[in-house]
């Protein structure tokens, strides 16, 4: 893997629970940690997207890095139509939703994401769900 390259996009935040900036950490061509705020007020939290081989995933990934959620949900739709058992497309999904402010859509795409790992559990999927969940007072 490459040596990490920073790249920090400053976007307004639609959630509906807080507002903040975005910071991304770009891993290399189809992975990104992206720090969002968390569901308590003042803290972020980080989530590590990894596109899976397809190159709608991949197109969601970078959609993410430029800011473009619509473009990012639309990239990962793609993905699932080709493979729908993609749980980090899934995730990738959930997390462009979470971001454009459409929080039920993104509990929706995150539960899928953990329903589908069943051979490869990634904390950051129940992480996002309890997330989700208190920014929607669950």
């Amino acid at each position: 893997m490459k040596p990490a390259l920073l790249v920090t996009l400053a976007a307004a935040c639609l959630l509906a629970t807080s507002c903040g900036t975005i910071k991304q950490t770009i891993r290399g061509p189809v992975e990104a940690v992206v720090t969002l705020p968390s569901a308590t007020p003042g803290q972020l939290e980080q989530c590590i997207v990894s596109a899976s081989p397809n190159s709608h995933a991949e197109a969601g990934v970078r959609a993410l890095r430029a800011g473009e959620w619509e473009l990012a949900k639309t990239g990962f739709s793609q993905a699932l139509v080709d493979e729908s058992y993609d749980h980090a497309s899934h995730y990738g999904k959930g997390l462009a939703y979470e971001l454009s402010g459409d929080l039920p859509m993104a509990l929706a795409c995150y539960e899928t994401a953990v329903r589908f790992a069943t051979e490869e559990p990634n904390p950051d999927y129940a992480a996002s769900i309890t997330r989700v969940k208190a920014k929607l007072g669950r």
